[in-house]
C-alpha cells in the first residue's frame, strides 16, 4: 500500500508540473504574438524640410499633432478663416502697410491653399498670420538674427482657439513675389507636417 501511494503522488506531481510548464507556454507566446498586435506603438514619421525652409530662416513648431491630422480636411474642403495682421516697426519709420494690404496677402493665402474659404460656416480653421516688419534699431532680441532681412511672416493654424501648428519665415526684400513665395511655403510646410496615420 505504501508503494502505491508513492506512486500516485509522483504521478500526481509530474501532472502538476506539466500543467505548469504548459500554461507558462501559453501565457509567453500569447503576450509575445497575440496580445501585442492590438497594442502596436504608432510610430511618427520623419518630416523631411522642404526647399523652400532652407532658403532662408525658418522654424516650425507642431502643438497638437492629432488635431493637425484633421484640420486638413478642413483646408481642403475651404472651412477655413483667415486673420490677418501688421507688427509695425517701432524704432524706424514703418512702410510695410502702405507696401502692400491685408485683402493682397489674404489672395497670396488663398492662391496657395488653391480653395476659398467658405462664407456662413460654424466650424473651421483659423489661420492668423502676421506681417513683422524688421525694425533694424530694436535691441530686444528677435526670433531670427537676419540682418539683411526686410521682415517676417508668422502663421499660425489654430482650430477652436487652440494653436495646433506655427511657422516663421523671414523675408530678404520688400517684393511682393518674394512674400508670396514665403506664405505658399508657410502653407506647403502645414500641409508637409500632417501625418497620414
Amino acid at each position: 500500500m505504501k508503494r502505491g501511494a508513492r506512486d500516485s503522488l509522483i504521478v500526481n506531481n509530474f501532472f502538476t508540473l506539466a500543467s505548469i510548464v504548459l500554461i507558462t507556454i501559453t501565457i509567453v507566446l500569447y503576450s509575445k504574438y497575440i496580445a501585442n498586435d492590438s497594442y502596436e506603438e504608432i510610430t511618427k514619421e520623419e518630416v523631411i524640410p522642404l526647399l523652400c525652409e532652407k532658403e532662408v530662416f525658418t522654424v516650425s513648431k507642431i502643438y497638437n499633432q492629432e488635431l493637425l491630422n484633421k484640420s486638413i480636411k478642413a483646408l481642403n474642403k475651404g472651412f477655413y478663416k483667415l486673420e490677418g495682421s501688421y507688427k509695425k516697426s517701432q524704432q524706424t519709420q514703418s512702410i510695410i502697410e502702405d507696401f502692400i494690404s491685408i485683402e493682397e496677402l489674404n489672395s497670396y493665402y488663398i492662391k496657395a491653399i488653391e480653395k476659398k474659404s467658405k462664407e456662413d460656416i460654424t466650424k473651421y480653421l483659423t489661420i492668423k498670420y502676421e506681417i513683422i516688419e524688421n525694425d533694424k534699431k530694436e535691441q530686444n532680441k528677435k526670433i531670427s538674427d537676419c540682418k539683411f532681412c526686410s521682415g517676417g511672416i508668422l502663421t499660425s493654424f489654430l482650430a477652436d482657439d487652440k494653436e495646433i501648428f506655427k511657422f516663421y519665415t523671414d523675408f530678404k526684400l520688400y517684393d511682393k513675389n518674394e512674400i508670396a513665395s514665403k506664405i505658399d511655403c508657410a502653407i506647403k510646410v502645414y500641409k508637409n507636417n500632417v501625418k497620414k496615420l
